[in-house]
């Protein structure tokens, strides 16, 4: 905030508030929204699910293991409120990976209609839609496994617009060299949602309100209807259709973005057949199965093996995304001095961070294997893993609009849509390594490949990325102009 009263401003008001950070600010509670709303099934249905149900058919033997950390295992169970389903394993793989199914359809849909139509709407629709859903969870659960599966369905596909929406609205929005500090500000929001409605979700659904469970879902929904109000009202598209931005501000953006340039038709065949933007696709992908495979099943790991009650569970759920939060912001403002002193290239400084925020974390989970029945030693490892995680916000998820402005959106939803599937495939494979028994050994199965994810798609990325700008998804003004003599 600029307090100086000598400084001119469209309005006469003493204190100006940069109308990017505004921006800013409601962009990270936009992200912390929809991923409140995407995580609470991961604790709600600790408490959805009768986890004394298992069917004789697939011959499975329900074992307990770390037997010696149980203390109140008859009561557990009992105290959860609202109705419960007899869903196994792989139904609750099916249920959980549903969100992803529609998620990944609606990535570059999103990102070429905030490009064409705005970010402002797409992205504000696209949770306001989501939070209709969340609204309509309990319904559709008390309807049965296929209801339950198309309301998280579409959930997906209405928050699946988001993520490249709101890069448009970053690339139009953020200097060059606040770019970075912007975009994680921004993204930070999605681990606050983490950290806020993961144990928000457990004490929910061990308490009587809205009848359990079913009020994580109503709170969430509600608060982003709210949200929604906001957003509409104090954003614009671009800084130049602000009424109240200052001169100030709007000549700094506007001499601090990259060089003025104007779209021709989106160049499909350079786009697919660029190595550095298939290292993006490929470092997305290794991210966000990581991250979603984590997001999903934690509760359930930390439930079914290290015999958390829901609350506890929620609570230390959440933990490894707080710290996740706090090292994000870190590397922007570590990334950010790189770029400011021009000794370390803006590619070598994507690659430091998509290496940390990536190896880091699988290092970790090969830790988590070798923790056995110690519980607090495993929630450590994930809290350091998640840690190091956060440097991928200043590594591939910044370099689309690095590489190609104009094109962000887009690029971020051609490698969303990929991501995003496998947010679909890792619970899923969870699901079927569990569903022969919740055991340690097939848990350590599923950290093995996350693992082995993380590491290849980082080395992938180091290999091929590069931050520069691309010449294929735009021409100069210049040029441009030639053409049409």
């Amino acid at each position: 905030m600029n307090c100086d009263s000598k400084q001119t401003v469209t309005r006469s008001t003493k204190c100006y508030i940069p109308k990017r950070f505004v921006l800013t600010i409601l962009g990270f509670f936009g992200m912390f929204c929809s991923y409140a709303m995407r995580v609470n099934l991961s604790v709600a249905i600790v408490a959805m699910v009768n986890t004394t149900y298992s069917p004789s058919s697939n011959g499975t033997i329900r074992t307990m293991e770390c037997s010696e950390l149980v203390h109140y295992e008859s009561e557990k169970y009992n105290k959860y409120k609202g109705e419960q389903y007899n869903w196994d394993p792989k139904t609750q793989g099916i249920i959980l990976g549903a969100f992803f199914y529609g998620y990944f359809i609606t990535q570059l849909p999103g990102g070429m209609l905030a490009e064409k139509f705005g970010a402002k709407w797409v992205f504000g629709l696209g949770i306001f839609i989501t939070a209709i859903c969340s609204l309509l969870t309990p319904l559709a659960a008390s309807m049965g496994v296929t209801s339950m599966i198309v309301a998280r369905v579409l959930a997906g596909l209405s928050e699946g617009v988001t993520f490249p929406a709101i890069n448009v609205a970053i690339s139009k929005w953020s200097p060059k060299t606040e770019r970075s500090r912007i975009s994680t500000i921004i993204f930070i929001g999605l681990m606050i949602g983490n950290v806020i409605s993961l144990p928000v979700s457990g004490m929910l659904s061990g308490s009587e309100l809205f009848g359990g469970w079913p009020s994580a879902f109503y709170f969430f929904g509600a608060i982003s209807c709210i949200w929604f109000l906001f957003w509409s009202f104090l954003v614009y598209e671009t800084p130049a259709q602000h009424p109240s931005i200052s001169k100030e501000e709007l000549l700094y953006i506007d001499l601090n973005k990259d060089e003025k340039t104007e779209k021709k038709d989106t160049p499909w065949k350079d786009i697919f057949t660029s190595l550095p933007v298939w290292a993006v696709v490929v470092g997305h992908f290794g991210h966000v199965f990581g991250f979603n495979v984590l997001l999903t099943e934690m509760s359930t790991y930390l439930n079914g093996i290290l015999h958390f009650d829901i609350q506890a569970n929620g609570f230390l759920s959440a933990l490894p995304y707080a710290s996740q939060a706090l090292f994000s912001w870190l590397a922007s403002y570590i990334a950010d001095r790189m770029r400011k002193s021009g000794k370390i290239s803006v590619t070598n400084t994507r690659k430091i961070c998509n290496s940390t925020g990536s190896i880091g974390p699988a290092l970790c989970l090969l830790g988590v294997t070798m923790t056995g029945c110690r519980p607090y030693l495993t929630v450590a490892l994930l809290c350091i893993g998640m840690a190091f995680n956060g440097f991928v916000h200043s590594g591939f998820n910044i370099t689309h609009v690095d590489m190609c402005p104009e094109l962000a959106g887009t690029l971020y939803g051609i490698s969303n849509t990929i991501g995003s599937f496998s947010g679909a495939i890792g619970p899923t494979f969870t699901g079927y390594f569990l569903d022969k028994g919740e055991t340690i050994k097939n848990w350590s199965y599923v950290f093995y490949i996350t693992s082995a994810v993380y590491l290849i798609t980082a080395i992938f990325y180091d290999i091929f990325a590069s931050a520069e700008l691309q010449t294929w998804g735009v021409k100069k003004e210049k040029k441009h102009k030639e053409d049409k003599k």
